[in-house]
């Protein structure tokens, strides 16, 4: 990541202004997302920005994998994640053969998925990126505390990631084939519109990078724009958005409903 990227993350935890989505959004009037929406970003837009944070949360991961080795039971796990620092959001399966955690350590995120054998030992444990979150992981998140410990429930299934990442991934090489390269930034924004999406914050705005978080249905991605000198695109990625901002988090709210 540019080092300017970091310092400007830096500089916006202490400055507080709000952002809103320009007029380059495919013609729309300034403070207009592609599909007509409010843009007005939360004023820490660069605190959402996964391109920030992706390193930490990468090392952080591996971390948590390697203290979660198999051949434990369930209630070894539990107080693993404790012992590391984690507190259990949602449980989202708690099967004789499976079980999966929602858990957050400060800003980050992570879904468990532990298979168990026979003998209830674990024999596959996986951490991976909780994009479908719980309303008390996002309520952790946001720096309260859980009022009380998690209890399965049925609904809670709602949440889990590994019956949806198989259709996530197939939207996002979608994506990715739309959002070519070699377009000027109007071009994306009005593509995104097309295929009904709306750019629900904007958390970084530079002349050789663009960063939004889009949403479609209940998923949400981070589409990373980064520029040439002739404003065209070099490179776009389209990844995962696991630092929701609060309007990409309504958003989600709302077509839940």
């Amino acid at each position: 990541m540019k080092t300017i990227h970091t310092i400007r993350a830096i500089l916006a935890t202490t400055a507080a202004a709000f952002v809103v989505l320009p007029a380059w959004a495919a013609g729309t009037d300034s403070g207009k997302t592609a599909t007509g929406a409010s843009a007005t970003a939360p004023a820490n837009t660069l605190a959402y920005s996964d391109r920030e944070r992706m390193t930490l949360w990468t090392d952080e991961k591996q971390r948590l994998e390697s203290a979660l080795a198999t051949g434990h039971n369930k209630a070894d796990y539990l107080k693993m994640l404790s012992d590391s620092g984690y507190t259990v959001t949602s449980i989202n399966a708690d099967k004789k053969d499976y079980l999966e955690y929602e858990v957050v350590k400060n800003t980050n995120s992570y879904e468990v998925q532990i298979k168990l054998d026979k003998a209830g030992k674990g024999e596959s444990v996986k951490v991976e990126s909780n994009i479908w979150r719980a309303d008390t992981t996002k309520n952790v998140l946001r720096g309260n505390r859980m009022e009380q410990p998690p209890r399965y429930m049925a609904s809670n299934s709602a949440y889990s990631d590994s019956p949806r990442m198989a259709r996530w991934n197939t939207e996002t090489e979608k994506l990715e084939k739309a959002l070519a390269e070699g377009k000027p930034l109007a071009a994306y924004t009005a593509e995104l519109k097309k295929m009904g999406y709306q750019i629900t914050s904007t958390n970084d705005r530079d002349k050789d990078y663009v960063e939004m978080e889009v949403v479609k249905g209940q998923s949400t991605y981070e589409v990373q724009i980064d520029l040439d000198e002739s404003g065209k695109a070099s490179k776009v990625d389209v990844t995962a958005n696991m630092w929701q901002s609060d309007e990409t988090e309504k958003a989600l709210e709302k077509n839940r409903r």
